[in-house]
């Protein structure tokens, strides 16, 4: 039996090397199909597959807790929230589920001075066993105790591997040394392994009660960016199960919410889940799951490409067929070689696609090592054996799709009429009807494929060309962080900001200087709000918006207008009397053609209301939240934030440049003049918002730009696949035109008849391809894409139309040739040829 195969395989080879053109065709179009597989697998395997390395990674959960009746993006995606630290301890003394669990905050902002070097670390805030519950310990030093994690107690860090030796010379003496974090005095006690910045990508590590002392339920302690509310983990005991969690968990939800009905009245279920999954995030996981799907897509494109060419080569090799079927040979012993064949292709296409896998693999890494907001650190793109293990499957798939139906055909065919046809090509009708059928699924397949990513191009675009209603390249903005070491209370941080606004607009460097608490000049708060006057039965009654704390000035420096009323002054404060402005929305929405001003809101705090705002001025719009909020309702306010309660711990700094200077050459000027402010301050997160906007994209950018790369690549293979199925279509009918123009058919008719195939077989494969689109897009996985695109409609007619017309178009040009090739048979010849 190997014999055989090897004489087959050596068959095989001959023949292939014969053939070169057909061998490098069929090897490069499966390599482009093997290469996309395995690429996309590679990055599904890192995300999704391969998982953490620590012991038992399988019993490592996340804890949050669910409003079941809240949207998904209030529930965080199924993920749950804790909204309080006090949530997070009572839940952990009362739970049975966990051998351990721990609370952390993970890419925060540290400030850290060593040396008189201060510098902003992205770091995590965790509790004592939040290290032991992933089982690893640091190589140098100690772990966190119970007694580092107390209000009061000296304040410790845990260095990551890299800053250890990038920012600390690697000083094996390292443990034990001074420095200063978020204002006070520290001490280091560790240094973690090598590649080590669990949970996403942190650089340092510091005990998180010690940071933010425990502080009843309903304390107003930050908004948005600014909350230090901590997200949980847990590792689950032997033989206990996620369901069996997550019932004890939903039991103890409803508990709290009974006992503290202010505050989680609607927090009434809970969600325990592998901490994985709520590492990466249901739209993460869904979007390369998706694009594995398209992929795959283009190796079966890339299959029936190769199959169309075998049933070319069939064609021409009828009478070397027939000839080994005479001499002995049996069907099944020409079908093996000829499925031989295919292997050996397939194997060719496996080499070339895992050596452009390789390059592919390599921008891939250098594009998303240069995010701002990069992957996880367990994310690393490599091919390993469940890779491999994969793409041999993908070449055995290969192999069967392209070669088989093929093999089997000229298996079964009639010796004694292969040798009538006298090798010039084999008319077998089935033959006609397989690769018009296969036409066909290539157009449906990439009609589908060219829909998907043309709406994931439009969701990139909607989301590049968002209007944030003031000119993003007009100023310049940095954030920094007002710890309580140097800031140790709310008055401590209003007199700062106060003192920096004046002494940035007396700075001659910039035309005007604002603050505010806008995340990248991206994300606002988002919460409730009440509006006097009107009532609300329960709490989910009451509506929900954005609102920003902006100091003075802000509309200004961003070159807005008042439309109403006053702006903020520096003297505005909660104490005297609180004070907000709505933009032109929320005054339209609630108060139409009346005057809004005068009238009062506020923030909705469950656990102790606040104090009511008399509004004072309206505004121009402005996008208050990013490009991944789906909101519509553009509606929102403004509070002081030199003089809100409680005063901002964290605020970007926003400046304008002097006329024709450009704003992003203001970034050494800020520097400086914060530096001189507080020497122990670095500021960080710096850029005019145009640039920090489009940083923000460029995970979604990458994901777009590989659908266009698979969409481009399957539009090419489908041309060029229609284009050889009607050229093979010509050259087996030329005997038949022959006739036909014998008989007085003219050159018009022929033609009409050849594009008449070719148009047939694309309406089909367009209803098909269309059709299954709209069903898959716009109803099976509808609420799934709400995740992943971006006020998008998943059934946009444009869409389809234009998809539709592109594919019309290659197609009229791919059959075209052949016609014309046709009309210039000559009857004679081709009678002659017969």
């Amino acid at each position: 039996m190997f014999e055989s195969f090897v004489q087959d395989v050596r068959v095989g080879l001959r023949v292939l090397f014969k053939d070169k053109s057909f061998c490098f065709l069929a090897v490069l179009v499966l390599g482009l199909g093997i290469c996309g597989v395995t690429t996309q697998f590679t990055v599904v395997n890192a995300i999704v597959l391969r998982g953490f390395s620590f012991p038992h990674p399988e019993q490592l959960m996340s804890v949050g807790l669910i409003d079941p009746q809240a949207t998904p993006q209030n529930n965080n995606f199924g993920v749950g929230n804790i909204p309080s630290a006090q949530d997070y301890e009572d839940l952990r003394a009362a739970q049975q589920s966990f051998s351990q669990m721990a609370a952390y905050l993970s890419g925060s902002t540290v400030n850290v001075s060593y040396k008189n070097n201060p510098q902003r670390y992205t770091g995590g805030y965790v509790t004592e066993d939040f290290f032991k519950i992933v089982g690893v310990a640091p190589i140098l030093g100690r772990d966190f105790t119970a007694a580092d994690d107390k209000p009061g107690a000296e304040k410790v860090a845990i260095l990551g591997h890299e800053i250890w030796q990038r920012d600390f010379g690697g000083d094996s003496r390292i443990v034990g040394q001074s420095l200063r974090i978020n204002g006070r005095a520290a001490t280091i006690i560790g240094v973690m392994s090598p590649n080590f910045k669990f949970p996403v990508a942190e650089q340092l590590w510091v005990s998180y009660h010690n940071e933010y002392p425990l502080k009843p339920r309903g304390t107003l302690q930050g908004l948005g960016a600014s909350n230090p509310a901590p997200a949980v983990m847990g590792r689950l005991k032997p033989g206990v199960s996620i369901d069996q969690a997550n019932a004890e968990f939903v039991g103890l939800a409803k508990r709290i919410a009974r006992e503290n009905p202010k505050t989680n009245a609607q927090l009434v279920s809970a969600s325990v889940q592998p901490l994985m999954n709520a590492l990466t995030g249901p739209q993460l996981r869904q979007t390369v799951y998706a694009m594995l799907g398209a992929v795959i897509v283009v190796l079966l494109i890339a299959c029936v490409n190769v199959m169309n060419m075998q049933f070319g080569r069939m064609a021409l090799r009828g009478k070397e067929l027939a000839i080994r079927g005479a001499l002995g040979a049996s069907r099944w012993r020409l079908m093996r070689q000829m499925l031989t064949e295919s292997l050996l292709v397939a194997v060719l296409g496996t080499v070339a696609g895992l050596l452009m896998a390789g390059w592919a693999l390599g921008l891939l890494i250098r594009a998303t090592s240069a995010l701002p907001f990069p992957l996880p650190y367990w994310v690393v793109f490599r091919i390993d054996a469940p890779v491999l293990a994969f793409t041999i499957g993908a070449t055995l798939l290969a192999t069967l799709a392209s070669g088989l139906v093929p093999a089997w055909v000229s298996a079964r065919g009639n010796a004694a009429d292969m040798m009538k046809e006298g090798g010039r090509g084999n008319t077998n009708r089935m033959v006609n009807v397989i690769t018009s059928v296969l036409v066909i699924g290539q157009i449906a397949l990439t009609a589908a494929l060219l829909i998907a990513a043309t709406l994931q191009i439009k969701s990139i675009r909607n989301q590049i060309t968002l209007d944030y209603g003031y000119d993003e390249n007009g100023v310049y903005s940095a954030r920094m962080a007002l710890m309580e070491g140097d800031y140790p209370n709310e008055e401590a941080r209003r007199q700062f900001f106060v003192k920096a606004v004046r002494t940035l607009r007396a700075n001659p460097a910039f035309a005007g200087a604002a603050m505010s608490d806008r995340f990248r000049m991206t994300f606002a708060p988002l919460g409730q709000y009440e509006l006097d006057g009107q009532n609300y039965v329960t709490d989910r009654d009451r509506p929900q918006g954005n609102f920003e704390a902006v100091s003075d000035g802000y509309f200004t420096t961003l070159g807005l207008k008042i439309l109403e009323g006053r702006d903020f002054t520096i003297d505005d404060n909660d104490a005297r009397q609180p004070v907000a402005i709505v933009n032109a929305s929320f005054a339209r929405k609630y108060f139409g053609h009346e005057s809004p001003l005068g009238r009062r809101i506020r923030i909705f705090n469950p656990g102790e209301a606040l104090p009511w705002r008399t509004i004072v001025g309206v505004v121009p719009d402005t996008l208050m939240q990013g490009p991944f909020n789906q909101q519509n309702d553009s509606s929102g306010f403004y509070v002081p934030l030199l003089g809100a309660t409680p005063a901002a711990q964290f605020c970007t700094i926003i400046v304008r440049p002097h006329a024709g200077q450009r704003a992003e050459t203001l970034g050494a000027a800020l520097s400086r003049a914060v530096a001189e402010l507080d020497t122990n301050l670095p500021v960080y997160f710096p850029g005019t918002p145009a640039r920090l906007h489009d940083e923000i994209l460029g995970q979604p950018r990458i994901m777009a730009s590989l659908f266009t790369t698979f969409g481009i690549v399957a539009f090419l293979l489908s041309a060029v696949g229609l284009y050889g199925v009607m050229s093979f279509s010509v050259n087996q009918r030329t005997q038949e035109f022959g006739i036909r123009m014998a008989l007085g058919a003219d050159a018009k008719r022929i033609f009409r008849m050849v594009m008449q195939q070719g148009a047939w077989q694309l309406i089909i494969g367009l209803v098909l391809g269309t059709g299954a689109a709209a069903l898959l897009l716009g109803v099976v996985a509808a609420s799934v894409l709400q995740n992943i695109l971006f006020k998008v409609n998943a059934l946009d007619p444009f869409i389809y139309f234009a998809v539709a017309g592109l594919l019309t178009a290659v197609a009229a040009v791919s059959c075209f040739v052949p016609a014309r090739r046709a009309t210039r048979v000559n009857p004679m010849e081709a009678l002659r040829a017969e």
